[in-house]
């Protein structure tokens, strides 16, 4: 490309999303929020659940505030999203305060999520236990379950999720199906399903052929290289009733010298497609929450959102597709892919906490501490993400891993 036609689209980025920050600003996005505060939420129905959930739900997995987890129950959202890991529990234990202090239990939806050890590199579950996770069996499932009941001071939660199935095997790997479908047996959790962060439209097919599974948590963003292909799983997701809930929706905050995220535009992106029931957006501010609030009451985009989704959608190197391909290139057999993800909780969503566990569930000997040379990186995105950049950056955030 011309260097004067990206020296425009860069400007066009930055111009449109200045006007969109122009006409909102952080006083503004509170302001928008309180004129639209009547307005309630749509709802959408989660599959086969029949659970009926506001399009914006709020995913507590980078915030530990409880005055933010009220606020966000003021204004109409009704699920939160944790997992057993996050923050080291404090998430849980956050959300279990609130709901012991306000009652009303059955009022509020709760997802959770396990997660147990894997083999990173053959993409399986591992019954031997991790450093940072124990092995994956029904035992093991059921222990962090019920320690995640106890943070949260319920009996049971509204959706249990076995966490990153990233590939069809995980998805049917049968002790933790069975350790998942004992939970809701017992009561301890009233439906079931799979997260995933990548290889979305296999995951999809899989939990839905599995049959046993009510809903999906995937990711599932305006950047995706593989929507088209996320769309067509949506649609088999629908057509057999298959909840499906989006995170990763805004993708954090770019680097240092990227386009700035148009956050409203990205939300609207992913719940124009109707197969979504909601977006679990990990809000740690209000002006976040007021943003967002705003942004749902609408769908429709403004002239600004239009221009940002023309160009933007085309950013590169933004966001890790978990497509492994850069796996082959590293001399050291590195788990780069979940290297990425840490860089992207830390740099993203100031999440240091949950990068810093990323990090150390890897094995030593495809971790952080096994790149020797990050300015010499010899592996290559396919997709325009800098790797040797990024491992620089987690060496640097994390000496004590490095």
């Amino acid at each position: 490309m011309p260097r004067d036609n990206m020296a425009r689209r860069q400007f066009l980025r930055s111009g449109s999303l200045g006007l969109l920050l122009a006409g909102l600003g952080v006083p503004a996005a509170s302001s928008r929020a309180a004129d639209k505060k009547k307005k309630k939420i749509p709802k959408r129905v989660l599959g086969r659940t029949g659970l009926k959930i506001p399009i914006l739900s709020f995913g507590v997995m980078n915030s530990d505030s409880p005055d933010l987890i009220k606020r966000a129950l003021d204004s109409g959202i009704t699920h939160l999203d944790t997992a057993n890991g996050y923050l080291r529990g404090n998430s849980e234990k956050s959300i279990g305060a609130v709901l012991k202090e306000r009652g009303g239990r059955d009022k509020v939806i709760i997802s959770t999520k396990i997660w147990l050890a894997r083999d990173f590199q053959k993409g399986l579950f591992t019954t031997e236990n991790g450093s940072w996770a124990p092995g994956a069996t029904p035992e093991n499932f059921a222990r962090l379950l019920e320690a995640s009941l106890d943070r949260l001071q319920s009996d049971y939660v509204d959706i249990l999720y076995i966490h990153a199935c990233d590939n069809a095997q995980m998805v049917n790997y049968e002790p933790l199906m069975q350790a998942a479908l004992a939970a809701q047996k017992a009561g301890k959790a009233r439906f079931i399903g799979v997260s995933c962060h990548a290889l979305v439209p296999e995951v999809v097919h899989a939990a839905v052929d599995a049959k046993i599974y009510d809903v999906a948590e995937i990711a599932f963003n305006v950047w995706r290289e593989d929507k088209e292909e996320i769309r067509k799983a949506l649609a088999y997701a629908r057509e057999h009733r298959l909840g499906i809930v989006a995170m990763k929706t805004q993708g954090g905050n770019p680097r240092e010298g990227a386009a700035a995220v148009n956050h409203a535009a990205a939300l609207k992106w992913v719940l124009q497609h109707k197969e979504v029931t909601t977006a679990i957006p990990g809000m740690t501010t209000f002006d976040q929450l007021d943003l967002n609030l705003a942004s749902v009451t609408d769908l429709d985009f403004t002239g600004e959102e239009k221009s940002y989704l023309q160009l933007g959608a085309l950013e590169r190197g933004h966001l890790c597709q978990g497509c492994r391909s850069c796996v082959s290139g590293c001399p050291h057999g590195v788990e780069i892919p979940s290297l990425m993800r840490a860089g992207m909780y830390a740099a993203g969503y100031g999440n240091l906490s949950q990068a810093e566990w990323t990090l150390a569930a890897l094995p030593e000997s495809i971790g952080l501490k096994r790149c020797r040379n990050s300015s010499g990186c010899t592996a290559s995105c396919t997709h325009g993400l800098d790797i040797g950049r990024q491992v620089a950056e987690l060496k640097h955030q994390f000496p004590f891993i490095a």
